[in-house]
């Protein structure tokens, strides 16, 4: 081999290992993403050790890192079951949950990674306990009682996922779907309700205009009472005010005791019969002493 033969040789071998060393040196370093955690694999068995966020250093070819989310995971699941009264009730529930950081590693080498987790262990504990708790309500109280359906679902859901490191965030029930024929069942008796309630209202409503026109009618009788009432005092009033006697003394006191001058029939007054026969009884004389002669 000439010399700019083995010259080319060596460029080409000096490259690749520098290419080599480069590939060895970026599989060195894994980086670790926030919400993450890190679980160490060596030779594939996860170590117990678990790798936070940020820059680590493996040895290539021997370690691997597996990053597994520890931040909230959401996941939903419909599960159709029979409720007390034999109705067919589709819940849909919504569980927020994450996996303990410090037991990444004891959750990876028991159960596998978030998908694995997700599938042998959240979905069959959430089905199950969804069916066991809808079985205590009838399918009526399943809506009213909502939220102690869901406590229910929450506590029971939170203590089965607990040994495998899980927390439950939240638990919520986003849906009850029931089978056509009960809704339109429940769709029937709201109407009929509506129906009874519009009844009742015109019902209510005839009586109270009743009662008004009772007590409109009994206030129109009693106002025409009080005028009949009050024009039979005015004639018994008019019929005191015209008596003779009245009439009599009030011309007296209108007489200023002076005759008229030219006397005309009603011009003088009319003195009570007491008056008149005073005056026609005699009255007593003195016979004036004789003159003294």
């Amino acid at each position: 081999m000439d010399r700019p033969t083995r010259i080319y040789v060596s460029g080409a071998v000096a490259a690749i290992a520098l290419l080599f060393l480069a590939a060895v040196a970026m599989q060195s370093y894994v980086p670790i993403q926030a919400g993450h955690r890190g679980v160490m694999l060596r030779f594939g068995a996860a170590e117990k050790s678990v790798l936070t966020p940020g820059l680590h250093f493996i040895i290539p070819f021997v370690e691997s890192v597996h990053s597994m989310p520890v931040s909230i995971q959401q996941q939903t699941f419909k599960e159709e079951a029979a409720s007390k009264d034999l109705q067919t009730v589709t819940t849909h529930v919504a569980v927020n949950f994450s996996v303990v950081p410090a037991y990444c590693s004891w959750v990876y080498r028991h159960v596998g990674n978030i998908d694995m987790l997700t599938t042998n262990i959240l979905t069959p504990a959430v089905n199950n306990i969804a069916k066991a708790v809808t079985a205590h309500y009838n399918a009526q109280d399943l809506v009213i009682q909502r939220d102690n359906v869901r406590n229910r679902i929450d506590k029971q859901i939170t203590a089965t996922l607990k040994p495998y490191h899980i927390t439950v965030e939240a638990v919520n029930i986003t849906n009850f779907a029931f089978s056509p024929e009960y809704s339109q069942a429940i769709e029937n008796k709201q109407v009929a309700q509506q129906k009874a309630l519009q009844a009742t209202y015109d019902l209510q409503r005839i009586k109270v205009n009743a009662q008004q026109m009772v007590v409109q009618a009994q206030a129109r009788a009693a106002a025409e009472i009080t005028m009949a009432q009050a024009d039979q005092k005015a004639q018994a009033l008019r019929g005191k005010t015209l008596t003779p006697k009245l009439l009599v003394l009030a011309a007296i006191k209108k007489w200023d005791g002076r005759l008229p001058a030219y006397i005309g029939a009603g011009i003088l007054p009319t003195l009570p019969l007491k008056t008149r026969a005073a005056a026609r009884r005699p009255s007593l004389r003195i016979n004036p002493s004789p003159p003294s002669r």
